[in-house]
């Protein structure tokens, strides 16, 4: 573990690095970061920058990244998702397994880094967020921590015009979700998803929000 934690500062000042070079961050924080105890930092994933962009605008603590198990076969990716302790995940299912080894992580005081919506948006808006992220909360009885982030649509153009893109990383407020309790958990489970998914959704760009820019958010806050 000791290996892992030095090797992820190690490759947080590298990507703060290459994020200063190649982009310009722009992060907003709502409120101070927890010093210590369990959180999920939960973000929207419309780039492949994404998680190293969360990394430069929040990171403070050793965390424990869920990433899609394709990459574990691409190398150099695997290798450094392994240097750092990554745990991969399968995608499109409830992997039981990735979310136990989280949420052990998440009950001896360990950050967790996700993207709720469990993979990457092709569509380049919020898709449906699946209800791992709150089984995994409330097991672990860990706060979330929303982060929404913007301005990805515009690397591609602004690389090939030799401009460094303008990024803008939103930190919201930890929320706790309530427990699911009688029948129908996996339906509460979605809907405690959905929650933290509002979260996100208001902390970026009106325009990429997709499902959540109207009647699921609108339930949640009249329900």
């Amino acid at each position: 573990m000791r290996f892992q934690k030095a090797m992820f500062r190690v490759w947080c000042f590298v990507f703060r690095l290459l994020m200063k070079l190649l982009l310009r961050v722009e992060v907003h924080h709502q409120s101070g970061l927890p010093e210590k105890g369990p959180l999920i930092v939960a973000t929207n994933h419309f780039h492949l920058l994404d998680p190293v962009l969360v990394l430069t605008g929040v990171s403070y603590r050793y965390m424990t990244a869920l990433v899609a198990e394709k990459w574990e076969q691409i190398w150099p990716i695997n290798w450094i998702v392994k240097s750092f302790g990554g745990v991969f995940i399968r995608r499109g299912e409830f992997d039981r397994g990735a979310l136990e080894k989280c949420t052990t992580a998440l009950r001896q005081g360990g950050i967790v880094g996700l993207a709720p919506e469990g993979t990457r948006s092709r569509s380049g808006v919020l898709q449906r967020g699946k209800p791992g992220v709150a089984y995994m909360a409330i097991k672990a009885n860990a706060p979330i921590l929303p982060v929404g982030i913007s301005g990805q649509d515009r690397i591609a153009a602004d690389w090939k015009r030799l401009r460094r893109p303008h990024i803008v990383v939103r930190v919201g407020e930890p929320i706790f979700l309530e427990p699911v309790q009688g029948r129908h958990k996996g339906e509460q489970l979605q809907a405690r998803s959905d929650e933290v998914m509002c979260r996100i959704a208001d902390l970026i760009r009106e325009d990429l929000r997709g499902v959540y820019s109207d009647s699921i958010c609108l339930a949640e806050s009249t329900a």
